[in-house]
């Protein structure tokens, strides 16, 4: 592989799960972009949330994105937000190839209800809106997710096989 993949999508579609099969079946490093924010900054990102707001954390993202321009191609899990912001996503082009995982909202929800992890945009929703929450936040990243490279539509989890194609 002579380019990073870049993963994205949103929350709960799959992007750390699929990345870390996908970097292992292509014999790449695998990076999880929200991991590596949480380990440099030594806090959780809920917690830069709380602190600092969410226009910081965005400033951080894209400076750790930034960053891995000098490492080797990898397959990278973005955040769910990390194409909408600043040039992220016309630097991911640049930069390698970009898939969009698309999951539908009922999975989406699905998936998010059964995960006890914080997150900061969903933290205040009632279980019973949720859906439409992820719908309306779907709606307004569209057009950068739709920017993407390679589209892998899928109500599951994308087989990887299916990824690993982009970079045969």
């Amino acid at each position: 592989m002579d380019k990073t993949c870049f993963l994205i999508g949103f929350m709960g579609s799959g992007k750390t799960y699929q990345g870390t099969r996908l970097a292992k079946r292509l014999g790449v490093p695998f990076v999880d972009l929200d991991e590596r924010i949480e380990t440099h900054e030594g806090r959780t990102i809920p917690k830069i949330f709380e602190q600092q707001g969410e226009a910081a954390f965005r400033h951080l993202e894209r400076r750790y994105l930034h960053e891995l321009e000098h490492e080797a191609p990898c397959v990278v899990a973005t955040g769910g937000g990390t194409p909408c912001f600043f040039d992220n996503m016309d630097w991911m082009n640049a930069h390698g190839t970009t898939v969009f995982l698309k999951t539908p909202v009922p999975v989406l929800a699905a998936r998010l209800r059964a995960d006890p992890g914080v997150r900061p945009l969903l933290a205040n929703v009632p279980d019973d809106q949720l859906e439409n929450h992820i719908a309306h936040l779907l709606e307004q990243r569209a057009p950068y997710y739709l920017m993407a490279k390679a589209i892998a539509e899928s109500d599951d989890l994308v087989r990887v096989e299916e990824l690993e194609r982009l970079f045969a």
